[in-house]
């Protein structure tokens, strides 16, 4: 059962809108154009299964938040051609590292959240394509810098009651659903003991060029968390009156095809307004993400999460500037 804030609760600031563009959403999909063909199917080649971050299981208390701060990070989209099947690379696993717990109130606490799109060797130079070479890389240099991944819900928990976080946070979003997040990012993050948050566009379930229902079943399975991306990735600040389906009707797909939770919400193209962020809260949500350049984070920030897109030309420089602690 979801837990439905009242709207004299909701302290969002009237007129406020967030126009950041930041999602690839590579198919250019329409509705009624996609092509629903069953995905391929990744072969498991990881051995050893990581021991995700368990957040408190209190019953959160969603307050929504005072305002919605505005991002600086103003990616433009780009059109991007859908990737071929790759196969999953079958490495060692390798030890998870040793969790530093640090307890945190609630009030404010500092963490990285970073943003995928693909992760994949098709369309070298495009910067929603980060090759798996350097996606490894990046896992690895988190592992050795100290950085434990926990998901958007633990997160929201935490700010919400106060609780328990590694002493580095560190959470690896993936937005659209795109099937080489399966292929590739998944059993490189499984090898180093990293679980995910992955926002789907329902609408795109079983389609060719995503994920589905089987495949989402085992990334949970292993400790990610599965989020919507809307029903159908419109910017949902053009028109309200698209809301319930969009928002509600994405959460009860995913929930029934997946069995699991849907309690995170990735804006379409990071953009948000009063209307939409409260709504995002009387559906059940209890954290809405976008894009932004701050690590901290509080109950006024809890529906509209920064995160900062990890680009496919990043050196490790620049992947390094990305996050609040580095190996230094």
């Amino acid at each position: 059962m979801h837990y439905k804030p009242g709207i004299l609760h909701l302290l969002i600031i009237v007129g406020l809108s967030v126009s950041i563009v930041g999602c690839s959403f590579s198919s250019g999909i329409i509705v009624n154009s996609i092509d629903l063909e069953s995905s391929p199917t990744a072969t498991d080649s990881a051995t050893t299964t990581p021991t995700p971050f368990q957040a408190m299981t209190n019953t959160p208390s969603v307050i929504p938040p005072s305002n919605t701060p505005t991002a600086t990070d103003t990616p433009t989209p780009t059109n991007t051609p859908f990737p071929t099947d790759t196969p999953i690379p079958t490495d060692t696993p390798l030890p998870t590292a040793t969790q530093v717990m640090v307890w945190n109130p609630g009030e404010q606490i500092t963490a990285s959240i970073l943003l995928y799109h693909h992760v994949s060797n098709e369309y070298p130079g495009n910067r929603y394509f980060v090759s798996p070479e350097t996606f490894r890389a990046q896992m690895k240099a988190l592992r050795d810098w100290g950085y434990t991944s926990i998901t958007i819900s633990d997160l929201a928990n935490v700010l919400i009651n106060g609780g328990e976080l590694p002493s580095r946070p560190v959470i690896i979003t993936f937005d659209d659903g795109n099937l080489d997040i399966f292929q590739n990012a998944f059993p490189i993050m499984h090898e180093f003991g990293f679980v995910g948050t992955t926002f789907i566009i329902a609408n795109a379930l079983q389609s060719k060029y995503y994920v589905n229902a089987e495949q989402l079943k085992e990334m949970a399975a292993d400790g990610w968390e599965i989020g919507s991306h809307s029903m159908t990735h419109k910017d949902l600040t053009t028109d309200h009156s698209i809301a319930n389906y969009e928002m509600r009707q994405s959460q009860l797909t995913l929930e029934e095809a997946i069995g699991v939770l849907v309690s995170s919400f990735a804006y379409p193209y990071g953009k948000t307004d009063e209307f939409v962020s409260t709504k995002v809260s009387e559906y059940g949500y209890t954290a809405g993400v976008g894009l932004g350049m701050s690590h901290q984070y509080s109950l006024s920030t809890l529906f509209y999460l920064n995160r900062r897109e990890v680009q496919g030309d990043y050196n490790m420089a620049e992947f390094e500037a990305l996050l609040p602690w580095s190996g230094n």
